[in-house]
């Protein structure tokens, strides 16, 4: 009789599930389809009652040159550590020393890399055992709208510009859901080539990103048209149980001022506002990207990007590229 071997992957499949204040980026069923089955693992870390306290999901593949990294599967926002707190209050102290011996811990089962980039959530502020072991942080910033149950609040909070731009948008055009994800991608495909620049995930990958979305009651995707059937903007939203994530927005050129992209984000706000209280913009650091998304009142969030290059060739490249 041979013995069953459990791996980590199954058993963060069940504690997920326990769990369901977990990330929508850190769902076993995202990372499958945004880095592959076979490209990411988890690090689990127990107590002394052999109870699972502590998790760190990541992408583990070879690069170019055979090199090997940890990092972010494309369109994941964050990953890194989900610890379970202590019920009980504890003090400051106690809480950053529990983090420090987690962090020690993962750290030490990190599987061989030669670069290392992971951004953390943005409530995961400590990252002092991570500095003490030559690791490196970047600051980066989002922007979020809280209470969004509030209309009246969220509409109080708008930049003059977005409710001339809502109002507009409101007056012409039509709020729609469940555009067909071949549709989406061909509407995508053509702004990028708009901007001259590169898709970074392909069409297969993006349909099924959107079926396991749907699958999982995690997203819809969202547009705007007007009488004529023309699609002015887009945009993929997803969520978990506390927040929805703007993931995927774009828009054509000639729509720029037609208020499409305002009405549309209001009008997803508004949607997801029924099952979620926050909702961000899902990384703002491109300036005109940053400008948009602040007149929508959202609060700055700052959450860390942790990276490590143990390769010193590849960290000598980096160097003199920067």
């Amino acid at each position: 009789m041979s013995n069953i071997v459990i791996t980590n992957k199954q058993l963060y499949q069940e504690f997920y599930e326990q769990h369901p204040d977990i990330c929508i980026f850190s769902a076993p069923w995202w990372l499958d389809v945004t880095a592959g089955a076979e490209n990411w693992d988890v690090i689990l870390i127990r107590n002394k009652n052999n109870e699972i306290v502590a998790t760190f999901p990541y992408m583990y593949k070879k690069g170019k040159f055979g090199l090997k990294q940890i990092g972010m599967p494309v369109l994941t926002q964050k990953l890194g550590p989900y610890i379970v707190y202590d019920k009980n209050k504890i003090t400051e102290a106690k809480k950053i020393t529990y983090e420090h011996e987690i962090y020690a811990q993962i750290i030490e089962k990190l599987p061989n890399y030669d670069s290392f980039i992971i951004n953390f959530d943005q409530k995961y502020k400590n990252w002092l055992p991570f500095y003490w072991n030559g690791f490196k942080q970047t600051t980066c910033y989002s922007y979020r709208i809280n209470n969004i149950k509030n209309e009246d609040r969220i509409l109080s909070q708008y930049g003059r510009q977005k409710k001339q731009l809502i109002k507009k948008g409101k007056e012409s055009l039509m709020f729609c859901m469940d555009l067909a994800a071949d549709s989406f991608y061909t509407y995508f495909e053509e702004v990028i080539q708009q901007r001259k620049e590169a898709v970074s995930f392909s069409r297969s990958q993006f349909f099924a990103l959107v079926e396991a979305i749907y699958k999982n009651n995690s997203g819809r995707i969202f547009f705007c048209c007007d009488s004529q059937k023309q699609i002015h903007a887009v945009n993929l939203t997803i969520w978990d149980l506390s927040t929805a994530y703007y993931l995927i927005a774009m828009r054509k050129q000639n729509y720029n001022m037609s208020g499409g992209t305002e009405f549309l984000v209001h009008e997803t706000i508004k949607y997801v506002s029924e099952f979620v209280d926050v909702f961000d913009f899902e990384g703002s650091m491109l300036k005109g990207v940053e400008q948009s998304y602040r007149l929508f009142g959202g609060e700055q969030t700052e959450y860390y990007s942790i990276s490590h290059t143990k390769n010193k060739l590849l960290a000598l490249y980096r160097a003199l590229r920067s």
